[in-house]
């Protein structure tokens, strides 16, 4: 049985974000929609909406904020210290890992895999923590729910400095559903530390069969429709220093187009491994994994990556040295055996093609 990492992790409560789903995309490419990242308060109240922006409007946005004096004054604004308000250490501490269906009911047999895991990730990297970590981290996001949920991403390499890559159902829930507001990126997450600072979201990009297929709940093979689209970039403000993402912790290469078969360095918060508290790491030979409606995905055995693994990057020629590689796919969802639904066989992600080239493409026009 394959169930999606966060097939129900941040979308249980209110639906039909029309603005969103049907008319949000200022590109001119019909497979990608961008949206300004919604910020609310915690009684709700909303401070920024998720809404359209020309191209033109976010490239005068971001020039606000080139400069560290800029910078600083971006974050005098209400929206920035709205997100700096509503991140509390406490609603860090609380935030759910997106959850795999069954993942509360079995716990004794998601204890018995935590070895097997433990041996697996013995196949990854012995390098310093700090290299391990320093482009990958933490997300945290306010579902439409009302709860607060954490994902991983990762920085990109990119001439605007400030694209973190992840999961699509990490902005967006998918069908039906709303993009996530209050969205933050911690480089480094571990432990509830936050070494280079925190990069809160002031753009969301996603594809459309995302957004209109994502998670769709019928039954039968419709149901993974959206996971071959469940990408996400997005555009991040400076951190509390008035410093671009890249600048402070290096980025990935963007790698799309290539065969699903590669070496494969895994990283993920996922909770059933130290609560998701620190960064894992994993490595193995990747395949093409077959999901339903035909649809092909990057395969991994071994990781037991499960929830709060969700867009984690799969790196091909990772250095440890300088802790970047080649990111070819992203952590979507996982398989579990049917007698054990916290038994995590194997992770999928989407294959990375011209339409994520695209969509990065995208992204990189916020400078």
């Amino acid at each position: 049985m394959t169930i999606p990492v966060a097939a129900s992790h941040a979308d249980n409560g209110s639906k039909g974000d029309s603005t969103a789903a049907s008319s949000p995309s200022a590109s001119a490419a019909s497979n990608t929609v961008s949206v300004t990242a919604p910020i609310a308060k915690a009684d709700g109240t909303k401070v920024v909406t998720a809404r359209a922006a020309s191209l033109q409007a976010r490239k005068s946005a971001l020039a606000k904020s080139d400069t560290p004096a800029k910078s600083r004054k971006q974050q005098q604004s209400q929206a920035y210290k709205t997100v700096e308000e509503y991140w509390t250490p406490e609603r860090m501490a609380k935030a759910k890992p997106a959850p795999v269906l069954g993942s509360d009911s079995v716990k004794a047999s998601a204890e018995r895999n935590v070895a097997k895991a433990e041996q697996a990730l013995k196949n990854g990297d012995k390098l310093a923590n700090d290299k391990l970590s320093r482009a990958n981290g933490r997300i945290f996001y306010r579902g439409d729910d009302g709860a607060d949920y954490a994902c991983t991403g990762s920085a990109v390499s990119s001439p605007t400095k400030r694209i973190v890559v992840t999961a699509g159902h990490c902005v967006h829930g998918g069908k039906g559903h709303k993009w996530h507001t209050n969205w933050m990126f911690v480089p480094s997450y571990d432990n509830h530390n936050k070494p280079y600072g925190t990069f809160h979201a002031q753009y969301m990009h996603t594809l459309r069969d995302w957004v209109n297929n994502g998670d769709d709940q019928t039954s039968g093979a419709r149901k993974f429709k959206g996971y071959a689209s469940d990408v996400g970039f997005v555009t991040v403000k400076d951190n509390e220093q008035g410093k671009h993402l890249t600048d402070v912790v290096g980025g990935h290469k963007l790698v799309t187009g290539k065969t699903s078969k590669f070496n494969a360095t895994v990283f993920g918060y996922p909770s059933n491994l130290n609560n998701g508290e620190s960064l894992q790491i994993c490595n193995g030979n990747t395949f093409a994994l077959q999901g339903g409606d035909k649809l092909s995905f990057n395969g991994v055995k071994g990781c037991n990556f499960g929830p709060g693994s969700s867009g984690g990057p799969w790196l091909e020629n990772y250095n440890g040295v300088t802790g970047t590689g080649e990111i070819r796919s992203v952590t979507s969802f996982v398989e579990t055996e049917a007698s054990a639904p916290t038994k995590y066989i194997d992770n999928g992600g989407p294959h990375f093609d011209k339409r994520v080239k695209g969509l990065f493409d995208l992204a990189n026009n916020d400078k």
